[in-house]
């Protein structure tokens, strides 16, 4: 590697700007902390326009996959995956209070007052997601609008193109954080990747990133990876801590479509209604993802899918139901960012008790038994690849001093569920610990 042509010298460097680094970048930047956000992807304007445009904004446009095959989608744009997230939100798991003693409800009371976080009213439930949640509830299924991270007077009925960027601002993204911490003084490196972290006896002292113009030492008291569940652990890997990215979860699913006699999915707010089997670890909503992705869905899916391709002309009629299941922490990412994730057998029968139930679902619903697909199974938000409770303490701080990790890398155990309420609320809470600290060592340092 060439010398760093320049250093920069800040307070704080965070790395990655999805939920948990944009939310750290606004809450530190507020209480007067200098802040550089580094930024691997561009800041893309295209939102709202079609899947191709969705996979401009994909690490490697879209065609990132395990060793075993498995499709993962890795947004890599600014503020990251909150940009073409679905806008669902689930509370904290009970388990992080009870089992590694981390109350958030203070920080989750904060988040859902700010946006604020709420179900759909009616003028906002789509014809497809109402008649699947009327047959869902006739089959004894406990299927309820969700909470979301949607403004209402913001969204306009019949529009279904949250996952691929809202223009309107009804669906809050982490770029809002990102323009707050820029107005108190915070300073983003867009297209800016970080290779390291910097140490000087074991303590962090910033981080080696090379961005447009060139390698750069960004030089600073405090380092926080919130690179991704597959961006953070080659971080800490170059950087010696070498068990990073050993086991994650995925959150694997598969979509079950077919179509109706009216309007479909396609015109839904993403994820209006759905049902939560926490004891067995199953997610079922509403869902359709854009017709190029369901293309090569279908055709990922080998024969099975070949011959259910043409139902693709349908599209617009199409209902759809999402399958996502808790898996286990098997796989590895790599330092190279290459990751292996099998499946195992407890997952596939998951999936496979969810396809049954959707199925059902959108028969009662009004599609024909022969027009039923199921998709390739995909992966949604990789975490837990730098746990609390194993490399991480219960602050997120690494077993490098000062360097923290704040994204779904640091969730303990696999969930199932949405992860953004716990991620923006863990920065919450470790935002208030850096600064109470700060102030807290120079009251003691200060002469009487």
């Amino acid at each position: 590697m060439s010398q760093p042509v320049r250093t920069i010298q800040t307070d704080v460097v965070i790395v990655g700007s999805g939920p948990g680094g944009a939310t750290m970048a606004r809450e530190l930047s507020k209480k007067g902390k200098k802040v550089v956000l580094c930024e691997a992807g561009k800041n893309h304007q295209w939102l709202g326009k079609n899947s191709v445009m969705l996979l401009g904004m994909m690490d490697k446009m879209g065609m990132t996959f395990s060793k075993e095959g498995t499709w993962v989608l890795r947004p890599k744009t600014a503020g990251g995956a909150s940009v073409v997230y679905c806008g669902t939100a689930v509370r904290p798991p009970a388990w992080l209070k009870e089992k590694y003693r981390i109350d958030l409800d203070e920080e989750v009371d904060e988040v859902y007052k700010e946006i604020p976080i709420q179900t759909l009213p009616d003028n906002l439930v789509g014809p497809a997601a109402r008649k699947m949640m009327n047959a869902a509830q006739d089959i004894g299924l406990d299927w309820n609008l969700l909470d979301k991270w949607i403004r209402p007077e913001k969204c306009e009925a019949n529009c279904g193109k949250c996952a691929l960027g809202c223009t309107t601002g009804a669906k809050w993204t982490a770029r809002e954080y990102i323009e707050e911490a820029q107005q108190h003084g915070a300073d983003l490196h867009l297209q800016t990747t970080v290779d390291r972290v910097l140490t000087e006896n074991g303590k962090a002292v910033g981080v080696r990133a090379k961005g447009p113009q060139g390698w750069m030492d960004i030089k600073a008291e405090t380092v926080i990876l919130s690179a991704g569940g597959q961006g953070t652990p080659p971080i800490l890997n170059r950087s010696g801590v070498h068990d990073a990215g050993q086991g994650f979860f995925a959150d694997p699913l598969v979509f079950v479509m077919g179509a109706g006699q009216g309007q479909g999915t396609k015109y839904d707010v993403t994820m209006t209604a759905g049902t939560i089997m926490a004891d067995d670890g199953i997610v079922m909503t509403d869902l359709i993802v854009p017709p190029t992705m369901f293309a090569g869905l279908m055709t990922f899916a080998g024969p099975r899918g070949w011959v259910k391709l043409p139902k693709v002309l349908n599209y617009k009629k199409t209902m759809g139901i999402m399958i996502k299941v808790r898996d286990g922490l098997d796989g590895r990412v790599n330092m190279d960012e290459s990751f292996s994730k099998p499946l195992d057998y407890d997952t596939w029968w998951k999936l496979n008790k969810g396809a049954v139930l959707a199925e059902e679902i959108l028969m009662k619903a009004g599609a024909r038994k022969e027009d039923v697909m199921q998709s390739a199974v995909i992966a949604a938000h990789p975490g837990g690849t730098v746990r609390i409770g194993e490399l991480l303490d219960k602050d997120c701080q690494t077993p490098i001093q000062n360097c923290y990790c704040m994204d779904t890398t640091i969730i303990p155990e696999p969930w199932g569920l949405p992860p953004t309420v716990t991620v923006v609320a863990m920065a919450k809470r470790l935002a208030k610990h850096l600064t109470v600290d700060a102030q807290a060592r120079a009251a003691v340092q200060e002469p009487a």
